[in-house]
Parts: C-alpha cells; structure tokens; sequence
C-alpha cells in the first residue's frame, strides 16, 4: 500500500480505497478522542484524535501498564508534524534508537486545527527485536492513549489510557 492509498483510507472506508483489510480494531471514543485502527499488507494502521493542540501518542504493551510501553508520538513543530517512536521504560521514555533499536513507524501524517490534533501511521504487524506483543490480526494487547496540551515532548501528559483490546 503507498502513502496516497493510506490517505484516502483516513476519509473514505479502507475497502474503498482499494486495500483488503481484515477486520478494524474496535472503534473507542472517549472523553472527545477517537482511535480507529486496522490492518493491511502486514501492517496496523491507525489514526487518533485528540482535543488538543499538543503531542498525542499512541502505545502497544503485553501488560496493562506504562513501562515497556512502545509507542508512537506527535505534534506540530513549526510547519511540519514531527514524530518520534519512544519505549516507556519510566520515569524516562527515550526514542527506540537511542535504545538500540529500529525505529519502526511508517507512513506518518499529522494534522492541527483550531481545537484538535490527528496523527496517523502505521507499525509492523511483528515489531523485530521487541518484548511487545506482536501487533498481529487477533492478538490481545494494552492500547494507550495519551494525549498533552504542549507540544514539547518532555512535557507530562494531561489525559492518558489503557485499554485491553484484540488487534
């Protein structure tokens, strides 16, 4: 799948632009955010939007917990939406290659409007050199959720959850 065909998916259903998808991850909406995700040719795609013009992320873990949490990040800087691909290993979380590994995120877009920010993009099915959970179609999994009012990643979130889902 390219980049355009991954775009027009974000509008339209994913069928509809062309790809066979397997069945999406559960919809969630929760306290004004909205997480969609889906598999494609090998990949979880998802998208996720906050009330907020600040970093988002979104995280994979085998456990309902923060630590070990691997997870994608972003905001807008200056003209551009600057992403990052993080472990939480608490109190820090630094990017995947200062850890060695990496960096796995692909297909990456990034919107700010008057209230809200979106980011998408989309991981390996199976993340090589990983203690997380594989992201494939049916495995169970800890989905976070986050979400700040400031763009500097540095910055603590304001709004963070788990969810146990099945991919």
């Amino acid at each position: 799948m390219n980049r355009r065909g991954f775009m027009t998916g974000l509008g339209t259903s994913f069928a509809a632009a062309g790809a066979q998808a397997s069945p999406s991850i559960e919809n969630i909406s929760v306290d004004g955010t909205t997480f969609r995700g889906w598999h494609a040719d090998g990949r979880l795609f998802a998208t996720f939007t906050t009330p907020t013009i600040g970093w988002v992320a979104v995280g994979f873990n085998n456990q309902h917990r923060l630590k070990g949490t691997r997870f994608v990040i972003g905001a807008m800087n200056g003209n551009a939406f600057h992403v990052e691909e993080h472990i939480a290993v608490v109190p820090h979380h630094p990017r995947v290659q200062d850890m060695g590994l990496a960096a796995a995120v692909e297909d990456v877009a990034g919107s700010v409007s008057k209230n809200s920010t979106t980011i998408a993009f989309s991981l390996p099915e199976v993340l090589v050199d990983s203690d997380n959970p594989t992201l494939l179609p049916g495995a169970s999994s800890y989905l976070m959720l986050a979400w700040s009012h400031e763009a500097d990643f540095n910055h603590h979130s304001a709004w963070r959850q788990h969810f146990a889902v099945e991919l």
